[in-house]
Protein backbone atom coordinates (compact mmCIF):
# COMPACT_ATOMS: atom_id res chain seq x y z
CA UNK A 1 0.00 0.00 0.00
CA UNK A 2 1.31 3.55 -1.12
CA UNK A 3 1.61 6.02 1.67
CA UNK A 4 -0.45 7.96 0.39
CA UNK A 5 -3.12 5.70 -0.39
CA UNK A 6 -3.13 4.95 3.66
CA UNK A 7 -2.90 7.99 4.37
CA UNK A 8 -6.35 9.25 2.40
CA UNK A 9 -7.76 5.97 4.56
CA UNK A 10 -6.68 7.39 7.74
CA UNK A 11 -8.43 11.24 6.98
CA UNK A 12 -11.49 10.07 4.93
CA UNK A 13 -14.29 11.63 6.54
CA UNK A 14 -17.61 9.59 7.79
CA UNK A 15 -19.39 11.54 5.22
CA UNK A 16 -17.72 9.35 2.84
CA UNK A 17 -19.41 6.21 4.24
CA UNK A 18 -23.08 7.22 4.23
CA UNK A 19 -24.13 4.80 1.37
CA UNK A 20 -22.52 2.06 2.97
CA UNK A 21 -24.21 3.27 6.05
CA UNK A 22 -27.95 4.01 4.42
CA UNK A 23 -27.25 0.89 2.10
CA UNK A 24 -26.64 -1.94 5.05
CA UNK A 25 -29.70 -1.49 6.50
CA UNK A 26 -31.98 -1.22 4.23
CA UNK A 27 -30.50 -4.00 2.74
CA UNK A 28 -30.87 -6.02 5.97
CA UNK A 29 -34.32 -4.78 5.64
CA UNK A 30 -35.19 -6.77 2.93
CA UNK A 31 -33.83 -9.21 3.99
CA UNK A 32 -35.90 -9.10 7.36
CA UNK A 33 -39.45 -8.81 5.00
CA UNK A 34 -38.35 -12.33 3.54
CA UNK A 35 -37.67 -13.40 6.46
CA UNK A 36 -40.86 -12.20 8.30
CA UNK A 37 -42.63 -13.61 5.30
CA UNK A 38 -41.52 -16.99 5.63
CA UNK A 39 -42.30 -17.12 9.63
CA UNK A 40 -39.29 -17.22 10.90
CA UNK A 41 -38.57 -16.21 14.72
CA UNK A 42 -37.67 -11.96 15.03
CA UNK A 43 -34.73 -12.83 16.81
CA UNK A 44 -33.33 -14.15 12.79
CA UNK A 45 -33.99 -10.23 11.69
CA UNK A 46 -31.93 -9.25 14.41
CA UNK A 47 -29.00 -11.17 13.76
CA UNK A 48 -30.08 -9.76 9.76
CA UNK A 49 -29.25 -6.44 11.16
CA UNK A 50 -26.35 -7.42 13.19
CA UNK A 51 -24.40 -8.38 9.78
CA UNK A 52 -25.17 -5.21 8.35
CA UNK A 53 -23.61 -3.16 11.83
CA UNK A 54 -20.72 -5.59 11.19
CA UNK A 55 -20.30 -4.52 7.39
CA UNK A 56 -20.35 -1.21 8.06
CA UNK A 57 -17.80 -1.53 11.17
CA UNK A 58 -15.51 -3.15 9.00
CA UNK A 59 -15.18 -1.09 6.18
CA UNK A 60 -16.60 2.23 7.78
CA UNK A 61 -15.24 2.11 11.43
CA UNK A 62 -17.03 3.28 14.48
CA UNK A 63 -18.79 6.67 13.99
CA UNK A 64 -20.25 4.97 10.79
CA UNK A 65 -21.39 1.52 12.64
CA UNK A 66 -23.00 3.15 15.66
CA UNK A 67 -24.90 5.01 12.89
CA UNK A 68 -25.88 2.15 11.34
CA UNK A 69 -26.92 0.92 14.99
CA UNK A 70 -29.25 3.40 15.63
CA UNK A 71 -31.07 2.96 11.87
CA UNK A 72 -30.72 -0.62 11.79
CA UNK A 73 -32.74 -0.38 15.84
CA UNK A 74 -34.88 2.27 14.32
CA UNK A 75 -35.95 0.13 11.29
CA UNK A 76 -36.58 -2.93 12.99
CA UNK A 77 -38.89 -1.63 15.66
CA UNK A 78 -40.83 0.36 12.80
CA UNK A 79 -40.96 -2.45 10.25
CA UNK A 80 -41.03 -5.91 12.46
CA UNK A 81 -41.91 -5.08 16.25
CA UNK A 82 -45.77 -4.92 16.99
CA UNK A 83 -47.47 -2.56 16.39
CA UNK A 84 -45.82 -2.29 13.03
CA UNK A 85 -44.91 0.86 10.99
CA UNK A 86 -45.09 2.41 14.48
CA UNK A 87 -42.07 3.38 17.13
CA UNK A 88 -44.12 2.03 20.05
CA UNK A 89 -43.52 -1.50 21.28
CA UNK A 90 -46.84 -3.31 23.10
CA UNK A 91 -44.79 -6.48 23.85
CA UNK A 92 -41.88 -6.82 26.62
CA UNK A 93 -40.43 -9.02 24.94
CA UNK A 94 -39.97 -7.19 22.19
CA UNK A 95 -38.58 -4.23 24.16
CA UNK A 96 -36.40 -6.19 25.46
CA UNK A 97 -34.89 -7.77 22.03
CA UNK A 98 -34.74 -4.39 20.72
CA UNK A 99 -32.71 -3.19 23.32
CA UNK A 100 -30.39 -5.88 23.50
CA UNK A 101 -29.89 -5.57 19.83
CA UNK A 102 -28.98 -1.66 20.08
CA UNK A 103 -26.53 -2.78 23.03
CA UNK A 104 -25.10 -5.89 20.76
CA UNK A 105 -25.19 -3.52 17.73
CA UNK A 106 -23.34 -0.84 19.48
CA UNK A 107 -20.45 -3.03 21.19
CA UNK A 108 -19.79 -4.81 19.00
CA UNK A 109 -19.23 -1.86 16.02
CA UNK A 110 -16.85 -0.81 18.60
CA UNK A 111 -15.30 -4.00 18.62
CA UNK A 112 -15.06 -4.39 15.14
CA UNK A 113 -13.68 -0.80 14.80
CA UNK A 114 -10.89 -1.37 17.51
CA UNK A 115 -9.63 -4.57 15.36
CA UNK A 116 -9.88 -2.53 12.00
CA UNK A 117 -7.48 0.31 13.64
CA UNK A 118 -5.46 -2.35 14.84
CA UNK A 119 -5.43 -3.97 11.94
CA UNK A 120 -4.38 -0.32 10.19
CA UNK A 121 -1.70 0.42 12.70
CA UNK A 122 -0.27 -3.52 12.06
CA UNK A 123 -0.23 -2.45 8.21
CA UNK A 124 1.61 1.13 9.00
CA UNK A 125 3.96 -0.75 11.07
CA UNK A 126 5.17 -3.03 8.87
CA UNK A 127 5.03 -0.34 5.61
CA UNK A 128 7.06 1.40 7.58
CA UNK A 129 9.77 -1.06 8.68
CA UNK A 130 9.50 -2.35 4.91
CA UNK A 131 10.02 1.32 3.92
CA UNK A 132 13.02 1.78 6.42
CA UNK A 133 14.61 -1.39 5.33
CA UNK A 134 14.34 -0.88 1.78
CA UNK A 135 16.10 2.88 2.47
CA UNK A 136 18.24 0.90 4.42
CA UNK A 137 19.69 -1.68 2.08
CA UNK A 138 19.91 1.32 -1.10
CA UNK A 139 22.13 3.34 1.17
CA UNK A 140 24.09 0.34 2.55
CA UNK A 141 24.60 -0.59 -1.44
CA UNK A 142 25.50 2.89 -2.12
CA UNK A 143 29.65 3.33 -1.95
CA UNK A 144 30.12 7.43 -2.30
CA UNK A 145 28.65 10.00 -0.72
CA UNK A 146 26.71 11.31 -3.77
CA UNK A 147 25.16 8.01 -4.74
CA UNK A 148 24.29 8.01 -0.11
CA UNK A 149 22.88 11.37 -1.20
CA UNK A 150 20.66 10.66 -3.86
CA UNK A 151 19.61 7.00 -2.67
CA UNK A 152 18.14 9.42 0.04
CA UNK A 153 16.27 12.22 -1.64
CA UNK A 154 14.77 9.82 -4.04
CA UNK A 155 13.72 8.10 -1.38
CA UNK A 156 12.12 10.41 0.60
CA UNK A 157 10.67 11.97 -1.88
CA UNK A 158 8.82 8.65 -3.05
CA UNK A 159 7.67 8.07 0.26
CA UNK A 160 5.85 11.63 1.09
CA UNK A 161 4.92 11.82 -2.80
CA UNK A 162 6.44 15.12 -2.82
CA UNK A 163 9.99 17.02 -2.91
CA UNK A 164 13.29 16.72 -0.58
CA UNK A 165 16.12 18.32 -0.18
CA UNK A 166 19.31 17.18 2.03
CA UNK A 167 21.51 20.34 3.05
CA UNK A 168 25.10 19.57 4.18
CA UNK A 169 27.83 22.03 6.28
CA UNK A 170 29.93 24.21 3.82
CA UNK A 171 31.86 26.84 4.69
CA UNK A 172 29.15 30.01 4.79
CA UNK A 173 26.53 27.37 6.19
CA UNK A 174 24.51 25.44 4.42
CA UNK A 175 24.52 24.27 0.69
CA UNK A 176 21.84 22.17 -1.01
CA UNK A 177 23.99 18.58 -1.96
CA UNK A 178 20.98 16.89 -3.33
CA UNK A 179 17.87 17.49 -4.18
CA UNK A 180 14.46 15.54 -5.53
CA UNK A 181 13.41 17.27 -8.02
CA UNK A 182 16.42 18.33 -8.81
CA UNK A 183 14.87 22.25 -9.89
CA UNK A 184 13.77 22.69 -5.89
CA UNK A 185 15.00 25.57 -4.81
CA UNK A 186 14.56 27.34 -1.41
CA UNK A 187 13.07 30.85 -0.90
CA UNK A 188 14.60 33.18 1.64
CA UNK A 189 12.01 31.86 4.65
CA UNK A 190 12.96 28.58 4.12
CA UNK A 191 16.50 28.92 3.93
CA UNK A 192 16.16 30.47 7.67
CA UNK A 193 13.97 27.58 8.54
CA UNK A 194 16.90 25.24 7.22
CA UNK A 195 19.85 27.16 8.95
CA UNK A 196 17.86 27.26 12.49
CA UNK A 197 16.79 23.74 12.43
CA UNK A 198 21.23 23.43 11.60
CA UNK A 199 22.00 25.53 14.88
CA UNK A 200 19.46 24.11 17.21
CA UNK A 201 19.02 20.47 16.30
CA UNK A 202 14.91 20.79 15.74
CA UNK A 203 12.58 20.64 13.20
CA UNK A 204 11.27 23.87 11.70
CA UNK A 205 9.46 25.63 8.73
CA UNK A 206 6.11 24.35 7.39
CA UNK A 207 3.83 22.78 10.19
CA UNK A 208 6.32 24.01 13.00
CA UNK A 209 5.64 26.62 14.94
CA UNK A 210 9.27 27.70 13.92
CA UNK A 211 9.49 29.85 10.65
CA UNK A 212 6.10 28.11 9.42
CA UNK A 213 5.94 30.82 6.61
CA UNK A 214 7.59 28.44 3.97
CA UNK A 215 6.97 24.98 2.03
CA UNK A 216 9.15 23.12 3.53
CA UNK A 217 10.04 21.09 6.75
CA UNK A 218 13.29 20.60 7.75
CA UNK A 219 14.69 18.19 9.96
CA UNK A 220 17.99 17.98 11.57
CA UNK A 221 19.96 14.65 10.82
CA UNK A 222 22.24 13.97 13.10
CA UNK A 223 24.29 11.18 15.22
CA UNK A 224 26.39 10.21 18.52
CA UNK A 225 28.84 12.21 16.77
CA UNK A 226 27.25 15.32 16.19
CA UNK A 227 24.78 17.23 13.49
CA UNK A 228 25.57 15.97 9.80
CA UNK A 229 22.96 18.45 7.74
CA UNK A 230 19.47 19.02 7.60
CA UNK A 231 16.85 17.28 5.59
CA UNK A 232 14.19 19.47 3.37
CA UNK A 233 10.91 17.51 3.13
CA UNK A 234 7.87 19.29 1.16
CA UNK A 235 4.96 17.25 1.85
CA UNK A 236 1.15 18.34 1.82
CA UNK A 237 -0.44 16.13 4.54
CA UNK A 238 1.79 16.02 7.92
CA UNK A 239 0.48 13.13 10.35
CA UNK A 240 1.82 11.86 12.71
CA UNK A 241 2.75 8.82 11.23
CA UNK A 242 4.74 10.82 8.53
CA UNK A 243 6.27 12.72 10.92
CA UNK A 244 7.46 9.40 12.50
CA UNK A 245 8.70 7.79 9.58
CA UNK A 246 10.76 11.27 8.23
CA UNK A 247 12.26 11.47 11.76
CA UNK A 248 13.73 7.42 10.74
CA UNK A 249 14.16 8.27 7.41
CA UNK A 250 16.58 11.60 8.77
CA UNK A 251 18.60 9.39 11.00
CA UNK A 252 19.18 6.68 8.79
CA UNK A 253 20.17 9.10 5.80
CA UNK A 254 22.33 10.58 8.79
CA UNK A 255 24.27 7.33 9.55
CA UNK A 256 24.57 6.65 5.73
CA UNK A 257 26.06 9.88 4.90
CA UNK A 258 28.21 9.62 8.47
CA UNK A 259 29.43 5.79 6.99
CA UNK A 260 30.70 7.32 3.50
CA UNK A 261 32.21 10.37 5.19
CA UNK A 262 34.13 7.93 8.01
CA UNK A 263 35.16 5.64 4.80
CA UNK A 264 36.58 8.85 3.27
CA UNK A 265 38.65 9.35 5.96
CA UNK A 266 39.78 6.29 6.68
CA UNK A 267 40.70 6.16 2.56
CA UNK A 268 42.54 9.41 2.76
CA UNK A 269 44.56 8.78 5.38
CA UNK A 270 45.25 5.20 4.39
CA UNK A 271 47.20 7.02 0.93
CA UNK A 272 48.06 9.70 3.30
CA UNK A 273 50.05 6.80 4.93
CA UNK A 274 51.06 5.02 1.50
CA UNK A 275 52.22 8.19 -0.13
CA UNK A 276 54.45 9.31 2.75
CA UNK A 277 55.61 5.34 3.33
CA UNK A 278 56.67 5.57 -0.88
CA UNK A 279 58.46 9.43 -0.49
CA UNK A 280 60.70 7.90 2.57
CA UNK A 281 60.97 5.03 0.42
CA UNK A 282 62.22 7.39 -2.52
CA UNK A 283 64.21 9.19 -0.68
CA UNK A 284 65.98 6.73 0.94
CA UNK A 285 66.42 4.78 -2.53
CA UNK A 286 67.70 8.18 -3.71
CA UNK A 287 70.09 8.82 -0.98
CA UNK A 288 72.12 5.54 -1.18
CA UNK A 289 71.68 3.92 -4.94
CA UNK A 290 72.40 7.62 -6.25
CA UNK A 291 74.87 8.96 -4.01
CA UNK A 292 77.44 6.17 -3.95
CA UNK A 293 77.38 5.94 -7.70
CA UNK A 294 77.50 9.93 -8.33
CA UNK A 295 80.72 9.63 -5.37
CA UNK A 296 82.29 7.36 -7.53
CA UNK A 297 82.16 9.04 -10.75
CA UNK A 298 82.74 12.18 -9.73
CA UNK A 299 86.21 10.61 -7.49
CA UNK A 300 87.29 9.14 -10.78
CA UNK A 301 86.78 12.11 -13.08
CA UNK A 302 88.54 14.07 -10.07
CA UNK A 303 91.59 12.23 -10.45
CA UNK A 304 91.97 12.33 -14.29
CA UNK A 305 91.46 15.80 -14.00
CA UNK A 306 93.86 16.73 -11.09
CA UNK A 307 96.50 13.58 -11.63
CA UNK A 308 96.25 13.20 -15.26
CA UNK A 309 100.27 13.72 -16.02
CA UNK A 310 101.00 11.01 -12.92
CA UNK A 311 98.73 8.60 -14.21
CA UNK A 312 99.74 6.54 -17.02
CA UNK A 313 97.46 4.18 -19.47
CA UNK A 314 96.54 1.95 -17.55
CA UNK A 315 95.21 3.88 -14.95
CA UNK A 316 93.69 6.27 -16.69
CA UNK A 317 92.05 3.46 -18.36
CA UNK A 318 90.60 1.82 -15.40
CA UNK A 319 89.30 5.06 -14.04
CA UNK A 320 87.52 5.48 -17.31
CA UNK A 321 86.10 2.47 -17.08
CA UNK A 322 84.97 2.95 -13.26
CA UNK A 323 83.49 6.00 -14.60
CA UNK A 324 81.70 4.48 -17.66
CA UNK A 325 80.13 1.57 -15.25
CA UNK A 326 78.89 3.96 -12.72
CA UNK A 327 77.38 5.91 -15.86
CA UNK A 328 75.89 2.63 -16.58
CA UNK A 329 74.22 1.98 -13.01
CA UNK A 330 72.85 5.78 -12.65
CA UNK A 331 71.19 4.95 -16.48
CA UNK A 332 69.63 1.41 -15.31
CA UNK A 333 68.62 3.79 -11.86
CA UNK A 334 66.96 6.01 -13.87
CA UNK A 335 65.38 3.30 -16.27
CA UNK A 336 63.81 1.82 -13.31
CA UNK A 337 62.11 5.28 -12.06
CA UNK A 338 60.73 5.57 -15.69
CA UNK A 339 59.42 1.82 -16.29
CA UNK A 340 57.94 2.48 -12.90
CA UNK A 341 56.06 5.50 -13.73
CA UNK A 342 54.87 3.72 -17.32
CA UNK A 343 53.14 1.02 -15.19
CA UNK A 344 51.97 3.17 -12.88
CA UNK A 345 49.95 4.93 -15.53
CA UNK A 346 49.00 1.66 -17.32
CA UNK A 347 51.30 3.08 -20.83
CA UNK A 348 53.42 -0.30 -20.90
CA UNK A 349 51.58 -1.63 -23.29
CA UNK A 350 53.50 -4.66 -25.33
CA UNK A 351 54.08 -5.27 -28.70
CA UNK A 352 53.78 -8.91 -28.86
CA UNK A 353 55.22 -11.11 -31.58
CA UNK A 354 56.22 -14.63 -32.04
CA UNK A 355 59.77 -14.73 -30.08
CA UNK A 356 62.20 -17.43 -28.79
CA UNK A 357 62.82 -17.83 -25.11
CA UNK A 358 66.03 -19.16 -26.01
CA UNK A 359 67.11 -15.91 -27.82
CA UNK A 360 65.58 -13.92 -25.46
CA UNK A 361 67.20 -15.46 -22.17
CA UNK A 362 70.53 -15.59 -23.86
CA UNK A 363 70.49 -11.72 -24.29
CA UNK A 364 69.10 -11.17 -20.80
CA UNK A 365 72.03 -13.43 -20.00
CA UNK A 366 75.00 -11.40 -21.84
CA UNK A 367 73.62 -7.80 -20.58
CA UNK A 368 74.08 -9.49 -16.81
CA UNK A 369 77.55 -10.50 -17.25
CA UNK A 370 78.50 -7.18 -18.80
CA UNK A 371 77.57 -5.81 -15.40
CA UNK A 372 78.41 -8.95 -13.17
CA UNK A 373 80.50 -11.17 -14.36
CA UNK A 374 81.68 -12.81 -11.15
CA UNK A 375 78.29 -14.78 -11.58
CA UNK A 376 77.99 -17.37 -13.96
CA UNK A 377 74.81 -17.98 -15.92
CA UNK A 378 73.57 -21.69 -16.66
CA UNK A 379 71.28 -21.84 -19.63
CA UNK A 380 68.64 -24.82 -18.91
CA UNK A 381 67.19 -24.85 -22.43
CA UNK A 382 65.18 -27.80 -24.34
CA UNK A 383 67.16 -28.46 -27.80
CA UNK A 384 63.85 -27.64 -29.95
CA UNK A 385 63.41 -23.91 -30.35
CA UNK A 386 60.49 -22.41 -27.85
CA UNK A 387 57.99 -19.62 -29.59
CA UNK A 388 56.11 -17.56 -27.04
CA UNK A 389 53.61 -14.54 -28.13
CA UNK A 390 55.41 -11.89 -26.56
CA UNK A 391 57.22 -8.41 -26.41
CA UNK A 392 60.96 -9.68 -26.73
CA UNK A 393 62.31 -6.02 -24.93
CA UNK A 394 60.06 -5.91 -22.20
CA UNK A 395 60.38 -10.09 -21.79
CA UNK A 396 64.10 -9.54 -22.01
CA UNK A 397 64.27 -6.39 -19.32
CA UNK A 398 61.74 -8.71 -16.71
CA UNK A 399 64.70 -11.36 -17.01
CA UNK A 400 67.53 -9.13 -16.56
CA UNK A 401 65.91 -7.91 -13.68
CA UNK A 402 65.45 -11.47 -12.39
CA UNK A 403 69.20 -12.22 -13.36
CA UNK A 404 70.74 -8.71 -11.19
CA UNK A 405 68.49 -9.34 -8.05
CA UNK A 406 69.95 -13.07 -8.77
CA UNK A 407 73.39 -11.67 -8.67
CA UNK A 408 72.98 -9.23 -6.03
CA UNK A 409 71.63 -11.45 -3.33
CA UNK A 410 74.11 -14.61 -4.13
CA UNK A 411 77.42 -14.82 -3.04
CA UNK A 412 80.57 -14.00 -5.47
CA UNK A 413 81.37 -16.86 -7.68
CA UNK A 414 77.97 -18.73 -7.17
CA UNK A 415 75.75 -19.75 -10.69
CA UNK A 416 72.86 -18.44 -11.29
CA UNK A 417 70.48 -20.90 -13.54
CA UNK A 418 68.56 -19.54 -16.32
CA UNK A 419 65.63 -22.21 -17.57
CA UNK A 420 62.50 -22.13 -19.58
CA UNK A 421 60.05 -24.74 -21.01
CA UNK A 422 56.52 -25.33 -22.41
CA UNK A 423 53.75 -26.75 -19.44
CA UNK A 424 50.72 -27.30 -21.95
CA UNK A 425 50.16 -24.29 -23.15
CA UNK A 426 51.61 -21.83 -20.44
CA UNK A 427 55.77 -20.65 -20.99
CA UNK A 428 57.27 -21.04 -17.61
CA UNK A 429 60.86 -19.14 -17.13
CA UNK A 430 62.55 -19.80 -13.94
CA UNK A 431 65.39 -18.26 -12.20
CA UNK A 432 67.44 -20.03 -9.48
CA UNK A 433 69.99 -18.35 -7.48
CA UNK A 434 72.26 -19.89 -4.56
CA UNK A 435 71.56 -16.84 -1.96
CA UNK A 436 70.16 -17.05 1.57
CA UNK A 437 66.48 -16.77 0.23
CA UNK A 438 63.05 -15.56 0.81
CA UNK A 439 60.80 -16.21 4.36
CA UNK A 440 57.58 -17.34 3.07
CA UNK A 441 55.76 -14.51 4.75
CA UNK A 442 57.66 -12.24 2.37
CA UNK A 443 57.69 -13.91 -0.86
CA UNK A 444 54.72 -11.73 -2.08
CA UNK A 445 56.04 -8.76 -0.57
CA UNK A 446 58.83 -8.73 -2.25
CA UNK A 447 57.15 -7.31 -5.65
CA UNK A 448 56.51 -4.43 -3.82
CA UNK A 449 58.21 -1.14 -4.86
CA UNK A 450 61.40 -0.42 -2.27
CA UNK A 451 60.85 -3.53 -0.62
CA UNK A 452 63.73 -5.23 0.61
CA UNK A 453 64.12 -8.10 2.66
CA UNK A 454 66.76 -7.76 5.69
CA UNK A 455 67.64 -4.23 5.41
CA UNK A 456 69.79 -2.54 7.05
CA UNK A 457 72.70 -0.68 7.29
CA UNK A 458 75.22 -2.96 4.84
CA UNK A 459 71.83 -3.71 2.89
CA UNK A 460 72.79 -4.74 -0.54
CA UNK A 461 72.91 -1.83 -3.33
CA UNK A 462 69.62 -0.98 -5.21
CA UNK A 463 66.49 0.64 -5.87
CA UNK A 464 63.78 -1.65 -5.03
CA UNK A 465 62.16 -1.58 -8.05
CA UNK A 466 63.53 -4.19 -9.99
CA UNK A 467 61.41 -6.85 -8.96
CA UNK A 468 57.60 -4.69 -9.22
CA UNK A 469 58.64 -4.00 -12.71
CA UNK A 470 58.86 -7.20 -13.50
CA UNK A 471 55.94 -8.09 -12.01
CA UNK A 472 54.17 -5.61 -14.01
CA UNK A 473 55.54 -6.25 -17.10
CA UNK A 474 54.63 -10.11 -16.59
CA UNK A 475 51.16 -8.62 -15.72
CA UNK A 476 51.23 -6.46 -18.66
CA UNK A 477 51.44 -10.07 -20.79
CA UNK A 478 48.63 -11.60 -19.32
CA UNK A 479 51.03 -13.62 -16.68
CA UNK A 480 52.04 -13.90 -13.14
CA UNK A 481 55.30 -13.89 -11.44
CA UNK A 482 55.89 -16.13 -8.44
CA UNK A 483 58.73 -16.26 -5.79
CA UNK A 484 59.84 -20.17 -4.44
CA UNK A 485 62.30 -21.50 -2.43
CA UNK A 486 65.21 -23.00 -4.55
CA UNK A 487 64.75 -26.58 -5.32
CA UNK A 488 68.20 -27.63 -4.09
CA UNK A 489 66.71 -26.03 -1.00
CA UNK A 490 69.47 -23.35 -0.79
CA UNK A 491 68.54 -20.31 -2.04
CA UNK A 492 65.39 -18.44 -4.25
CA UNK A 493 63.69 -19.73 -7.54
CA UNK A 494 61.39 -16.95 -9.44
CA UNK A 495 59.03 -18.16 -11.67
CA UNK A 496 57.48 -17.03 -14.89
CA UNK A 497 53.81 -18.14 -16.00
CA UNK A 498 52.93 -16.59 -19.54
CA UNK A 499 49.72 -18.08 -21.20
CA UNK A 500 50.10 -18.78 -24.83
CA UNK A 501 48.14 -19.87 -27.70
CA UNK A 502 49.36 -22.32 -30.41
CA UNK A 503 52.64 -21.33 -31.55
CA UNK A 504 52.93 -21.46 -35.49
CA UNK A 505 54.95 -24.27 -37.12
CA UNK A 506 59.12 -23.76 -37.07
CA UNK A 507 61.41 -25.93 -39.80
CA UNK A 508 64.08 -27.49 -37.54
CA UNK A 509 67.44 -25.75 -37.23
CA UNK A 510 69.74 -27.33 -40.32
CA UNK A 511 66.48 -27.88 -42.56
Amino acid sequence: MSPDRFLWRMEVKPLAHVPLTVAAPAAATLLGFAIDRAGLPIANISVAYLMAVLLVARHGGRWPAIAASLSSFIAFNFFFTEPRYTLAISDAQNILTVVFFLVAAVIVSNLTARLRQEMEASRENARRIGNLYEFSSRASASAGLDDVLRAVVDHVAATVRGGSLVLLPADNGLAVAAGCPSRDRLDEVSWSAASWAWRQGKRAGGGTGILPGGDWLFLPMHTDRGGVGVLGVRVEHQTAETMALLDALADQAAVAIERTTLASSVEEARLTAERERLRAALLSSLSHDLRTPLASILGAASALSTLDGALDAGSRRELAAAIEGEALRLNRFVQNLLDMTRLGAGALVPRRDWADLGDIADNARRRFLAIDPVHPIRLDLPPQRLLAWVDAVLLEQALFNLLDNAGKYSPAGTEVRLGAWMDGETAVIAVDDCGCGIPPDQRDAVFDMFHRVGQGDGRTAGTGLGLAICRGIVAAHGGAVTAQGAPEGTGCRFVIRLPQSQAPAVPAEGT
